[in-house]
């Protein structure tokens, strides 16, 4: 008895010893029936958590190892940052070499090692290696074979993952006939990219038209989806990220993260969200963020990010398809949001189950998730084509009711200023003529002054690149530029481009008359031979204007002058000359602002300072600089929430904030801070800016 028990345990361990050194056997008949699907089930996997063993090492430990038996043609492994080995021969019974290719895992898994025990030699795949390293170039994770006629060859699959979800087919293949499914699987891929192309282009020209943000929106979305699609099955190793590794594994994180961004956004655009339902879609649009954020790291944090952005995606459809649904009771949401939504939902638990086996089905739940999203893209760009024509509809409409409504607004204001005509007729006839005395006087001397000052368009002939802004607080003004060309001379080879900007005591009638004098003045200075720089042309304009308006009064000094600025550009030397009566200029240039500051005195007001002389800075300009004259109407300008004066600050801030942008968006950017700013305040002075890009 006693040693038939002892028989039994050496028999037992025995056995045991046979099992642990035992191999799976790929034998392929002559049908090749067991070729071109997966047939994971037929292998034993080992899995260890130490990524840096070989497949060499793997052959050495392996009896110390548990392993299990695959249960399913396509097993999935969950996200895992294990490593795993199926060991395995493959019998050739034919008469000449059996050249297979292995495909496995998917194609964005990191690394996958085909080692052979008989020759020791390994080829790799996966994309953690460079593109070009691959031994099959191909978005696959694909490994060749080749066995000897009548014999056995023994095999080490390694593969491993660093956090995203490993899935395992088992799929050999004759050479020819992968190819041939490649080159159709990526003829299919291209029609799917290709429809998302189509989408982005139509969507883009009906932003265009309409100006909608929604379409933008939608543009956004399907790019995104799109480019996860392309990622997902490898093109973005194989194109973008050749060399593989940290910009190829972390940057599915990101554009998956940017396509649920996205489709929360667009979606809450369209379902118009507000309240607690805002609150929550922003809520998974921060943890989606937050995702995306930590897969920048290497670690445990990267190794989260691909379950939680998984899970955070799943959240986010599920809580749009739950909101439409909701929402559709109470205003007009389309059947066709919900319908694209449920089979994108639909197509992604569908793949769910099959990686975790509850739906044993390969063919069906592998292309489901692509189904799921375009039929989603699909009905979603039906729906958007509806969106278009109802806005269009709704814009004719609208621009019909406008229409009525301003010919009705017209019957009304002209009734009531007839009405209001009559009675005050009486009034009016008592002030009429003194009215317009008054104002067919100003009006005159307003074309009088156009006439004689200088306009925009000899501004723009000599300084095309250039813009006024020009807001007088009455019909005439008391402030004015001037501009003209110095013709060349030795001295300056290419001549000089000279203009001012003034700033006349008051404004109105007064300060009209000031302009006058100061665009008269500045032509003399022009052709006078002692002024040969900016400075001794304001030493010329003090000396005139105190001649010109204090002559004829001995004890009584007029308190009439001008602030002003006077620049002299040289394009030949690329030099600009500048002098300040009280005013200065800024120079932007590359976004940092130069303030060139005037002398603290204005021109008039007292001649006994007429001695001291004005200064003439000098400094170099680069092509590209903006140049900004000013008088100090805008800055002094009261509004704002605490109604108070805009500031020579804010304006250097806004100068420099916009000096990259073109004229007319320079023009249209300050016009438009002055008037919101202003508000309802009352304007307290005339207001005028120069622009000036070299």
């Amino acid at each position: 008895m006693k040693q038939r028990s002892i028989l039994i345990l050496f028999f037992f361990l025995f056995s045991s010893l046979c099992d642990l050194n035992a191999q799976d056997v790929l034998r392929i008949n002559a049908s090749k029936s067991n070729l071109g699907k997966t047939i994971a089930n037929q292998f034993t996997i080992y899995e260890v958590t130490d990524n840096s063993m070989s497949p060499q090492e793997f052959l050495t430990k392996k009896g110390t190892l548990t392993s299990r038996k695959i249960s399913r043609p396509l097993e999935n492994l969950d996200f895992t940052t294990s490593s795993f080995f199926i060991y395995f021969s493959v019998e050739n019974k034919f008469s000449e070499d059996l050249s297979l290719i292995l495909e496995t895992a998917r194609p964005i898994t990191n690394e996958v090692v085909l080692y052979n025990v008989q020759s020791k030699e390994s080829v790799s795949s996966g994309d953690g290696i460079p593109f070009d390293e691959k031994v099959i170039r191909s978005n696959h994770s694909a490994l060749p074979l080749t066995i000897a006629p009548k014999s056995t060859s023994t095999y080490v699959l390694k593969i491993t993952s660093d956090g995203e979800s490993v899935q395992l087919p088992m799929i050999f293949y004759e050479a020819k006939a992968f190819y041939e499914r490649s080159r159709f699987s990526q003829l299919l891929f291209g029609i799917f990219i290709g429809f998302f192309v189509f989408t982005i282009l139509i969507y883009t020209s009906f932003y265009a038209l309409l100006k909608e943000v929604l379409f933008l929106k939608y543009v956004l979305y399907v790019f995104f989806t799109g480019f996860l699609q392309f990622s997902l099955e490898g093109y973005l190793h194989q194109f973008i990220f050749k060399s593989g590794g940290y910009p190829t594994q972390h940057a599915i994180i990101l554009v998956a993260g940017m396509a649920v961004l996205l489709a929360l956004n667009y979606g809450s655009s369209y379902l118009q969200l507000v309240g607690n339902k805002r609150r929550i879609a922003r809520g998974i649009s921060i943890g989606v963020g937050a995702v995306m954020l930590i897969s920048f790291f290497d670690g445990s944090l990267y190794e989260l990010a691909f379950p939680l952005i998984n899970l955070l995606s799943f959240i986010g459809m599920i809580f749009i398809l739950s909101a439409a649904i909701v929402l559709r009771k109470k205003q007009e949401v389309d059947q066709l949001f919900i319908i694209g939504l449920s089979c994108l939902v639909t197509g992604g638990l569908i793949f769910v189950l099959g990686n975790v086996g509850v739906i044993n089905y390969p063919k069906l739940t592998q292309p489901a998730l692509n189904v799921g999203t375009l039929t989603e893209i699909i009905c979603l760009s039906i729906l958007m084509v509806y969106q278009y024509k109802r806005l269009q509809a709704d814009k004719e409409e609208a621009q019909q009711k406008l229409v009525v409504q301003l010919e009705q607004t017209n019957e009304l204001l002209e009734l009531e200023v007839a009405e209001r005509t009559k009675e005050l007729n009486e009034q009016r006839l008592l002030l009429k003529q003194r009215n317009e005395d008054f104002v067919a006087s100003v009006t005159y001397a307003q074309r009088i002054q156009q006439a004689v000052l200088s306009d925009e368009g000899k501004l723009r002939q000599f300084l095309p690149e250039s813009f006024v802004f020009f807001r007088p607080k009455d019909i005439v003004s008391g402030d004015f530029f001037w501009v003209d060309k110095i013709p060349p001379t030795e001295k300056w080879p290419s001549g000089l481009i000279i203009y001012a900007t003034v700033d006349c005591t008051g404004h109105g009638v007064p300060g009209a008359f000031v302009s006058i004098i100061g665009n008269h003045l500045l032509e003399l200075c022009k052709i006078n031979v002692d002024v040969q720089n900016p400075g001794e042309a304001l030493d010329f304009l003090n000396r005139e204007i105190n001649k010109s308006l204090n002559s004829k009064y001995g004890f009584e000094k007029l308190r009439d002058g001008m602030d002003l600025s006077f620049c002299a550009l040289d394009m030949h030397a690329m030099k600009l000359y500048f002098a300040g009566a009280k005013n200065a200029a800024y120079v932007v240039r590359k976004g940092e602002l130069i303030e060139l500051k005037g002398d603290r005195k204005p021109i008039g007001f007292d001649e006994n300072e007429a001695a001291t002389g004005f200064n003439t800075l000098e400094i170099t300009i680069e092509k590209g600089d903006m140049i900004y004259t000013f008088s100090d109407g805008y800055a002094d300008q009261f509004g704002g929430p605490s109604s108070k004066k805009f500031m020579v600050k804010q304006l250097k801030h806004l100068l420099t904030e916009q000096s990259e942008e073109k004229m007319p968006v320079q023009m249209e950017r300050i016009e438009s801070e002055f008037d919101n700013w202003k508000g309802d305040n009352e304007q307290i002075d005339d207001v005028l800016l120069i622009g000036v890009r070299v």
